[in-house]
């Protein structure tokens, strides 16, 4: 149980760290959750697969139960083998794009963004056109690095959905079949 001075400290901690202060960070940290969407539920209803799955594992003579989570753990690791292919295919466009279009957003003012915002329904259009708001390439030698970097990152970052997706299926798996 946290001490009372404890409390009083993580109280002063929390009112210092309120977010982004730059117009810049505030940009970033306003498309976070629209990342890749790995995160997100499934929703079985509207995912066929699942059910073709479902009803092949029920077929297999596995409980309903069961049946479904097997389906929904083969989708999750689908959906990370689909944000690879993007991750792969976001590479050779990055290297098509039109280096003069990098950068184009990245000193624009919050209030012309908030108008751009209203007049495009939202912000879902700042995730599309990302590259608009990084820095600048100062030459072929920095884009390619940039771009390789950024590959490699999300690379990275999706190796953690991937194993904890191998995790959950050999789990079921060895539950299911009693291996």
């Amino acid at each position: 149980m946290a001490t009372e001075k404890q409390k009083q400290a993580n109280k002063i901690n929390a009112q210092q760290s309120s977010g982004p202060q730059s117009s810049q960070g505030k940009q970033r940290s306003s498309i976070n959750a629209e990342s890749h969407g790995l995160n997100k539920s499934m929703n079985t209803l509207i995912q066929p697969e699942v059910a073709v799955l479902q009803s092949l594992f029920e077929d297999d003579g596995l409980p309903s139960a069961q049946a479904i989570e097997l389906a929904e753990a083969h989708s999750a690791r689908a959906r990370v083998r689909a944000a690879r292919k993007q991750a792969w295919e976001s590479i050779f466009s990055s290297k098509r794009m039109d280096p003069e279009e990098r950068g184009l957003l990245s000193q624009a003012s919050a209030d012309f963004l908030a108008d751009i915002d209203l007049e495009l329904g939202g912000k879902f259009w700042r995730k599309v056109l990302i590259h608009q708001f990084e820095r600048p390439f100062d030459d072929d030698n920095d884009r390619n690095q940039q771009i390789t970097m950024k590959f490699l990152d999300k690379q990275r970052r999706l190796n953690r959905y991937d194993v904890k997706a191998v995790s959950t299926l050999s789990k079921l798996y060895k539950k299911a079949y009693k291996i």
